[in-house]
């Protein structure tokens, strides 16, 4: 019979196996303390911000628009008003997991830096409070414009601060143009008024000409500012009598292809109108129909909500809440959500009453107009730009010893700044002679901030378009 045995490991062994379990429990005992000091400490602490997301490119074209700030940590409901903005504006928060949703009341001032502070953020379990803060710097827009001259005319994109130039797209007799996606999209007309529609690719060069359901003038041109819907009218040259086509609205969606298609009217016809524009930062339209009605079209499911009975169309506002309209009373903001009426009377500018023309009325009731000031006489007058607050207005803009005349202008999408085409000496006859839409050829667009009257640039031409 064999016999096994078994040796007791040597001294030296035996110390290295106890020492390895002493230096085990010890890490263990050290690690646990180290989570317990950590765990203590974060609770003491609070949560704390690990990221945040905002478009600061978004958040200065409307107002719904939202900062998300992420936390550490699932938090508990924080109050809707424990938010606070610099530069100071209106906002409100919500919170759902480590997620904090800080919506924002208004479009933000391009190029400036905003911080943004969320007070009173505790853990699900409670705690100690914590200031979740973010800050970040909003982008700024492009701006379009149309510079006639010789040999060609010229499609400019140039930037708010920036005295970059840049041609878009260079060709002869362009009557009006407008930015849609990826193109540019413009027309032209011929000695009898007929027009074209052309679509110009800045990137690539290349232009295509679209195949148009009739002939006719080719006008009004918009198109929505995000996406590719492109809208205008066709008006026959003498549409007689009966007329088969006349300032009939139609659209063309570019990402789907060039076919064009009528807007329909409450009667199911082509709808005819006197004035369109798209409503800023969505595919829906509103109009004044010849039909003297002004309506607003989903363009999505068709649907027709009819807002009044108007017989002239100026613009709908740069921040869509509203459309500016007119009747034999005079003009009205009429609220496109649901259809209310204000009348618009002009507050006085230094205790005079001045008349107004075209107008620009934000969801606020804040105007942007032109103004007309009769001398005491009666025999001179003064046409400013104005901004009113409903209780007083001054004066924005007003050319050199009265001797020019305000031709249009375009607030831009957060209404920080208004775009004022100006002729600047009406005395100087110099029209381009263009057959559609004819300018003088020294028009000069001036950026006017709203909040100081500041004119901060300058640029040589005219149908200014904020992107």
């Amino acid at each position: 019979m064999s016999h096994i045995s078994i040796s007791a490991p040597p001294p030296e062994a035996a110390n290295s196996m106890r020492s390895f379990r002493r230096t085990f429990v010890l890490t263990s005992v050290i690690l646990v303390v180290l989570c317990g000091i950590f765990l203590a400490l974060g609770y003491l602490q609070g949560p704390k911000l690990s990221s945040a997301q905002v478009d600061a490119d978004a958040v200065v074209t409307s107002s719904d628009q939202t900062l998300r700030l992420f936390a550490n940590q699932a938090i508990a409901a924080v109050d809707p008003a424990a938010v606070t903005v610099e530069p100071a504006i209106d906002a409100t928060a919500s919170s759902e997991g480590d997620l904090i949703s800080v919506q924002f009341g208004q479009a933000l001032d391009y190029n400036t830096e905003y911080t943004v502070s969320v007070e009173g953020v505790t853990t699900l379990s409670g705690g100690p409070e914590s200031t979740l803060t973010y800050s970040f710097t909003t982008g700024e827009p492009e701006l379009y414009y149309l510079d006639r001259g010789e040999p060609n005319d010229e499609i400019i994109r140039t930037g708010l601060t920036s005295q970059d130039r840049t041609v878009v797209f260079a060709g002869v007799g362009i009557q009006e143009f407008i930015p849609v996606g990826d193109v540019v999209a413009f027309t032209t007309a011929a000695a009898d008024r007929t027009g074209t529609l052309t679509l110009a690719n800045p990137d690539t060069g290349v232009t295509e000409q679209v195949l148009l359901p009739e002939a006719g003038e080719v006008a009004d041109l918009d198109a929505t500012r995000s996406g590719s819907l492109l809208g205008f009218t066709i008006s026959s040259e003498d549409p007689g009598p009966i007329p088969t086509i006349s300032h009939t609205l139609y659209t063309v969606d570019l990402d789907r292809g060039r076919d064009v298609v009528a807007v329909n009217d409450l009667d199911g016809e082509p709808m005819r109108v006197t004035g369109w524009q798209f409503v800023p930062g969505t595919a829906e339209i509103v109009a004044v129909t010849t039909e003297s009605t002004l309506v607003r079209v989903d363009t999505t499911t068709g649907l027709i909500i009819p807002l009044g009975g108007y017989f002239d169309f100026d613009r709908v506002s740069a921040d869509g809440s509203t459309a500016i309209v007119n009747d034999t009373t005079g003009s009205a903001a009429v609220t496109l959500a649901d259809g209310t009426e204000v009348r618009l009377h002009p507050s006085r500018i230094d205790g005079e009453q001045p008349f107004i023309g075209q107008t620009d009325a934000d969801a606020d009731g804040n105007l942007v107009a032109k103004m007309v000031l009769v001398g005491e006489t009666g025999a001179t007058f003064s046409s400013v730009l104005a901004f009113d607050n409903g209780e007083e207005s001054r004066v924005l803009y007003q050319t050199v010893g009265d001797k020019g005349a305000i031709l249009d202008f375009e607030v831009s999408p957060n209404n920080q700044f208004v775009a004022v085409e100006v002729q600047p000496n009406v005395a100087t006859l110099d029209s381009d002679q263009y057959v559609m839409n004819p300018r003088p050829q020294s028009t000069t667009t001036y950026l006017v901030e709203i909040a100081t009257g500041a004119v901060t640039r300058s640029v040589e031409g005219f149908g200014a378009v904020w992107r």
